[in-house]
């Protein structure tokens, strides 16, 4: 029913159709825009109807064999109908195409192959079961982010937040602060406003301007940048990125300095809340607030108070 298809370095009317719209990150489009060459695309065709019902893609970053390169997630995507022997093929294909790229790269011994797979409430049922073949196939768990999201339906945002999180939004309101979606993003503007953020609390910048420009040129159908203003000023902004139809990512975050009293995330959460509403997507994904399994207390309190349901993003290795 299934046959195995392996390439390297695909152009893009190589790669199969997919059975459906899919993860984003997975789609030959994203896939081709991450840096890391050689690209490894595996796939399982359905037979019947020549779609791909399966499908991994793999790079060599640092003398690992990663998926995804630079993306939120990569690792393996099925359909559900696909049977657990054919998703173990296909993790086994995984496996041996990771050995012969990095013998081929001459980086055997002490390295191996990483997994950071999607979070577990994006796909629940074959979440379980990827996790459960991955260590069959002898794959161990690295470490285990929490995630949180947003479930979104017809209630307004300031009905699910805790009251600390309604005066906080309350405050912005009344300040005068307006939310829109930058239709022509100033990029050297954004990025310093996320790069400033970051260092201000500690965390690393992990794109860079052009980066974050081609992504902005590449895939303005699919994010859209959220921003907060105080008249002309800009306050906060970030990127939604929408990984499927169903779900829209909060990426990238930033505020202004000078405006840490108003907490003006919440206005921006709330914009891309209404965002979900308008366009029937109905789960808004917050992001991970640990890094490498390492929790971040204030950060998953501040997103509790916000409504937001927590779940696990694991990420697998396996040494070689």
């Amino acid at each position: 029913m299934y046959t195995l298809l392996s390439l390297e370095n695909p152009l893009p009317e190589q790669f199969p159709s997919f059975y459906r719209d899919g993860f984003l990150f997975l789609q030959a489009r994203h896939l081709l825009h991450q840096p890391c060459r050689p690209l490894h695309y595996l796939a399982l065709i359905n037979t019947e109807t020549g779609l791909a019902d399966a499908r991994c893609a793999v790079y060599i970053r640092d003398g690992w064999v990663v998926s995804p390169c630079t993306a939120s997630f990569g690792s393996v995507e099925f359909s559900e109908n696909v049977p657990d022997a054919a998703v173990g093929q296909l993790l086994e294909a995984v496996v041996m195409s990771s050995k012969k790229l990095l013998y081929a790269d001459n980086k055997l011994p002490d390295s191996g192959i990483r997994l950071v797979n999607y979070p577990d409430f994006y796909s629940p049922n074959q979440a379980q079961r990827l996790r459960r073949l991955l260590l069959k196939a002898g794959f161990t768990v690295c470490y285990e982010e929490l995630n949180q999201h947003v479930l979104v339906d017809s209630r307004p945002f300031a009905e699910q937040i805790q009251p600390a999180q309604r005066r906080r939004l309350r405050k912005c309101q009344q300040a005068g602060f307006t939310t829109q979606i930058w239709d022509k993003p100033d990029v050297d503007k954004l990025f310093t406003l996320i790069q400033k953020a970051r260092h201000r609390k500690g965390l690393p910048v992990t794109i860079q301007s052009k980066d974050l420009a081609s992504l902005l040129s590449n895939f303005r159908d699919v994010c859209p940048v959220f921003t907060v203003q105080n008249g002309e000023e800009l306050v906060a902004a970030c990127i939604g990125i929408r990984v499927t139809p169903d779900i829209l990512y909060y990426f990238l975050p930033a505020d202004h300095e000078d405006y840490q009293q108003f907490s003006p995330s919440v206005l921006l959460i709330e914009s891309l809340y209404a965002y979900c509403q308008q366009h029937g997507m109905p789960w808004l994904d917050l992001g991970i607030s640990t890094s490498r399994g390492v929790r971040n207390e204030g950060l998953i309190r501040f997103k509790r108070q916000l409504g937001a349901i927590e779940t696990s993003k694991f990420i697998y290795e396996m040494r070689f």
